[in-house]
């Protein structure tokens, strides 16, 4: 069986209660669940708000941007292989 992290199981946990539907993990009304703050694939702060990361300096934005180019023509190359 393949592992999967947390957030992923709480995703999966919110979609089968929700009976699979996306708009309703979205616009859930039960605030007091313990997943509620994590439903979206990530952690809320108290006013409902997605928490803001640490910002990026110039140099690693650089190398996330060069890493998604890669990763980009790499799947470009392979999706033409498949024609």
């Amino acid at each position: 069986m393949k592992e999967i992290t947390p957030m992923k199981a709480i995703r999966q946990k919110c979609l089968d209660c929700s009976c699979e539907q996306l708009s309703e993990v979205k616009e859930c009304s039960i605030k007091n669940c313990a997943l509620y703050p994590f439903r979206m694939g990530y952690k809320l702060d108290e006013n409902g708000n997605r928490r803001k990361g640490k910002p990026l300096s110039e140099e690693a934005k650089k190398k996330a941007t060069d890493r998604l180019r890669k990763l980009a023509e790499e799947r470009k190359i392979k999706n033409l292989s498949l024609i």
